[in-house]
């Protein structure tokens, strides 16, 4: 179960009890999956329209993400939201290799982004449905 603020998440822990990820904990995920997908906080900027310098309050929790953003940010890296608001996320060694690919350019536009973010979602979407029939026996 997952409340959320600007400021921070309030989750519930294994035991029942209740957990506050930072923004600095958010932010430092956000950091991590930026770089595993090849990404700088200009290229981010840029799909966010934003100044490269909010990119890196946000990464370093000097300023709070709201939930659509940091939605927008999990899809273009391929991530579940989850694993920025849960207390214990999936570890990237379980995260699907089709979904985290590493798009190294220096002349991506928003556009590029926008396209990226579609096609993470999608493949992931497509993995939860092919999860569901593996385990429907279909």
């Amino acid at each position: 179960m997952c409340y959320s603020t600007a400021v921070s998440s309030i989750t519930l822990n294994k035991e029942g009890y209740l957990m506050a990820l930072t923004r600095e904990i958010i932010g430092q995920r956000l950091a991590q999956a930026r770089h595993h997908a090849g990404l700088t906080q200009q290229h981010v900027a840029a799909y966010l329209d934003l100044k490269r310098e909010q990119v890196s309050y946000i990464e370093t929790g000097q300023r709070p993400i709201d939930i659509p953003t940091l939605q927008r940010l999990a899809d273009l890296y391929g991530y579940e939201l989850s694993y920025f608001l849960q207390e214990d996320p999936m570890p990237e060694s379980e995260i699907s290799p089709t979904v985290i690919a590493a798009f190294r350019t220096a002349h991506i536009t928003s556009k590029d982004l926008e396209t990226i973010r579609w096609v993470k979602r999608f493949t992931m979407n497509l993995d939860s449905l092919n999860r569901l029939l593996e385990e429907n026996g279909e």
